[in-house]
């Protein structure tokens, strides 16, 4: 399986959250839900502000497909792309429960589970997630993992650790640089 992901690269985030809103235009997200958002993050308390894109981290071992009682989530096995099936899903939640990282949505009109696909129906057209194609800042990268994962490495680009519960996310963040 080649594990497609997210590379974001928080040197390059300016926090304009164009990816927030392509992937909302794309996909029909209303308003007070997300399949990505980004995060403005203030560490230091005023001293400088930091941004975070957050899409679904597609893991190796999710926690959401864990806790789905129906098996209405799963996980791509030519992609590793983590997807609802809406017919299976009953609304309970339980994923969003246990997504260590927020990631999951739910959609109230519909009474079922929503969250990031990558833009699934746009790769089958050969095109980029809405959110990695109008990111102004090309903080965002989609591809193979190994493949950006190697470019970055070749860069000397470090990656920030974000594994929680053994969920091995496939989305890569590239720590900011030192100056």
């Amino acid at each position: 399986m080649s594990q497609y992901t997210i590379m974001v690269d928080l040197e390059r985030c300016i926090g304009c959250k164009s990816c927030e809103t392509a992937c909302k235009l794309e996909n029909g997200v209303t308003e007070g839900r997300h399949r990505t958002k980004v995060v403005w993050v203030d560490p230091h308390g005023g001293n400088k502000l930091f941004f975070v894109s957050m899409p679904c981290m597609h893991c190796a071992k999710p926690a959401c497909k864990q806790a789905c009682p129906t098996g209405a989530i799963y996980k791509r096995p030519e992609d590793g792309i983590v997807l609802i099936d809406k017919a299976k899903c009953i609304g309970c939640r339980y994923c969003s429960w246990a997504c260590p990282y927020g990631a999951m949505s739910f959609n109230a009109d519909k009474m079922v589970a929503d969250k990031c696909t990558y833009c699934a129906h746009r790769l089958v057209q050969g095109e980029q997630p809405a959110c990695v194609s109008k990111c102004p800042g090309h903080a965002l990268s989609f591809g193979k993992a190994d493949e950006l994962g190697a470019k970055a490495k070749s860069d000397g680009r470090w990656f920030r650790d974000i594994n929680r519960s053994g969920t091995r996310p496939s989305t890569i963040y590239l720590e900011r640089l030192k100056s």
